[in-house]
Formats: structure tokens, C-alpha cells, sequence
């Protein structure tokens, strides 16, 4: 695939050119960068993600590998970061890169952070979040087929990575990180932006049902069974399917019968006696917009899950503008070509990134 084809691929035009939701792949430099009209409208904010393009690693890294504790030649990586920082237009030396684990701990990064796991040896562990309101230090985010998203409140000029998997996202780190720009900066939620990165799309991240027990534990959505809703895929349910569903029984065969269920979930909680205990976002007098979360494939005991979706809504239920969210919609195993999947490699794989800084 050349560039102008990988241009067509991801260059989208949803509401007219120069509108947010655009999301665009920038060629400019030498390392091409895939980016959201919206967050490029910010003043001051650098950002991009990576793809596997415009690197120098080889074989199972091959090109444009970023993940610098791999079995890839450091040189070659580090080299990988030099060209994106040139891109970009930042100092490669300076980005805060902590471990990730899949845990909901979050940095705050202060001036003596700056190039911590880049140019001097790794001091933070075990940080799945980074925030900063420092000019100069660029924020990295990790992927490959997990969720990065990027924030910035260009208000109280405040940035955020965020690495959100499914135990991540349902532990509800985005909204966490949202919480901790709030708190610690004075950001408004509805000044902040964010940008969902490429990451494994809905038709292809399929997962167990200790997944969907988890998930319906998350206190940033209302899962009770007033504010869920379904659509059918296929044909014929017993008389008292959605009682089953929210029991944990809802793959028995006497329940789903021929068909399988797209199960949505509405944005906020609506006022009324029954709200649950643990739920912790935004309340209002009607029932929000839905948002499809996960569909039952009956016939393999198994749910795709959307985390695109259950990140998106987190955030609206934290307090984000819905015109502020700007999802790329690229599903990285999908283009596996294009990105660096762990699905689809079963684990033998580089890494994408996701940078951002003020």
C-alpha cells in the first residue's frame, strides 16, 4: 500500500473539510502522523499518532517501531523517535514514557520528568496515565490494539495520554484522568477535548464473559436495566430474555434462541428513585443518547466489544461536549498493514503511539 493509498484509508471527511471530526494522515514530515482537525484547530497543542511508516526497524518491528523494552534494536527505535519528533516538531529526548500495565495509576508530570524512560533510564512504573501542564514535555501513549486517547484543555492548557484497555476503560481511567485535570489543574470538563486513537474496532475485539461481568461494574455508566437498551441481529427470544441478560445467564440456550443482541447503553443516568448506588457520572431529566457497548455471538459463548463506544460515553458522562470527542474509527486489526496488532500477531509486534504535548 502506498501513501496515497493509506492517505484514502484515512483521510475521512464527515462533516465538510476544516470540521473536528475530521481525522486526516499528516505527510508533511518524514514519519506520516494521523491527526483530528479538531485537535489541530487548538492553539499550542502538538499531537499525533504514530502508524507503522517511515521507520528504520526490520522484520516482525518492521518499520516504524516505538516501543523501546521490546527485543528491537534501541538504536534503531530510538532512531524511530527522532524522525516522529522531527515530525511533530518536538524534542524526542524530553517525552515522559512510564511503563504501562493495565492499571488506572496516573502521572503527573512536573519539569524533572521530562525525557524519564527516553534519553535517561526509566523511573516510573506501572502508570497507565500521564498529565501535564508543562510547555516542552510531550506525553507518549502505547498501543497495539488497546485504546490511546489523548486530551487537552487548550482553556488551562493542560494535556493528558491515556492508555486504556478493557480493564482500563472499564476501571474508568479516562475518566479518572479527567477527574485528576480538574482537580489538580482547575480544567472544565467542557473545555476539554479528546481524541480516540486507532485501536481494535468492534467487529474484531471479541472477548469472555469475565469481560462483560466486569463491565457492568464500571460506577461511569449506568448499566441498570432502565437505561439499557437492545437491538436484535437475529430471530425469536424467550418471554424474559432481558431479566436473563443482566443475570449473567444470558447465553443459556433457553434464553437466546436464534438471535443475538446488540446491548446500548445511555449517556448519563436519568432522574429517577432507582439509580444505582455506585454510579458516579452525569445525571439529567431524560434518557441520553445510546451507545452500543458490546453484541452477543451466541453460538461461540463469546461478546464483541466496543470499546471505541465505552470510552466515548465515559467521557460524556464525565463531562465531555460530544462535539469535542473525535474518534478515528481505525481498527488496527483490521489494518493490521498499516499498525502494529497484537491479535492479529498473537503478541510478536511492535508498537504504535500516541503523542501529545503543549
Amino acid at each position: 500500500m502506498n501513501i496515497d493509498e493509506i492517505k484514502r484509508t484515512i483521510d475521512t471527511n464527515y462533516t465538510g473539510l476544516n470540521k473536528p471530526n475530521n481525522i486526516l494522515l499528516n505527510t508533511e514530515g518524514i514519519v506520516p502522523l494521523v491527526q483530528s482537525e479538531g485537535m489541530n484547530s487548538l492553539r499550542g497543542i502538538k499531537h499525533g499518532f504514530t502508524t507503522r511508516i517511515g521507520g528504520v526497524s526490520s522484520g516482525i518491528y518492521e518499520s516504524l517501531n516505538m516501543g523501546l523494552h521490546l527485543e528491537d534494536d534501541k538504536d534503531l527505535v530510538l532512531e524511530n523517535y527522532r524522525r516522529v519528533g522531527e515530525s511533530l516538531g518536538i524534542d524526542y529526548r524530553r517525552i515522559s514514557a512510564p511503563n504501562q500495565v493495565h492499571k488506572t495509576n496516573i502521572l503527573s508530570v512536573k519539569e524533572e520528568d521530562a525525557g524519564d524512560g527516553i534519553s535517561r533510564d526509566l523511573t516510573h512504573f506501572e502508570i497507565d496515565a500521564q498529565i501535564t501542564n508543562i510547555p516542552g514535555i510531550p506525553l507518549i501513549v502505547y498501543s497495539a490494539d488497546c485504546v490511546p486517547i489523548l486530551l487537552a484543555d487548550p482553556i488551562s492548557r493542560v494535556i493528558a495520554s491515556v492508555h486504556a484497555g478493557w480493564r482500563g476503560s472499564v476501571q474508568g481511567i479516562t475518566a479518572k484522568t479527567i477527574h485528576k485535570m480538574i482537580n489538580e489543574y482547575g480544567c472544565l470538563s467542557e473545555n476539554i477535548h479528546a481524541f480516540i486513537g486507532p485501536s481494535i474496532g468492534p467487529e474484531n475485539y471479541e472477548v469472555d464473559q469475565t469481560v462483560i461481568d466486569e463491565l457492568f461494574k464500571c460506577p461511569y455508566i449506568d448499566l441498570s436495566p432502565e437505561n439499557l437498551s437492545y437491538t436484535d441481529i437475529f430471530l425469536e427470544f424467550d418471554d424474559n430474555w432481558k431479566d436473563k441478560l443482566l443475570s449473567g445467564e444470558h447465553l443459556n440456550k433457553d434464553n437466546l434462541l436464534h438471535k443475538d443482541i446488540y446491548v446500548c447503553c445511555h449517556s448519563g443516568s436519568y432522574l429517577r428513585d432507582n439509580i444505582p448506588e455506585n454510579y458516579i457520572g452525569l445525571t439529567q431529566p431524560n434518557k441520553g443518547a445510546a451507545y452500543g457497548l458490546f453484541r452477543t455471538v451466541r453460538f461461540r459463548k463469546r461478546y464483541m466489544l466496543n470499546l471505541w463506544n465505552l470510552n466515548e460515553l465515559i467521557m460524556i458522562n464525565s463531562g465531555l461536549r460530544p462535539g469535542h470527542i473525535y474518534n478515528s474509527r481505525l481498527c488496527t486489526m483490521k489494518y493490521h498493514d498499516l499498525f502494529f496488532s497484537h491479535r492479529y500477531t498473537n503478541g510478536r509486534r511492535g508498537l504504535n503511539a500516541g503523542l501529545i504535548s503543549l
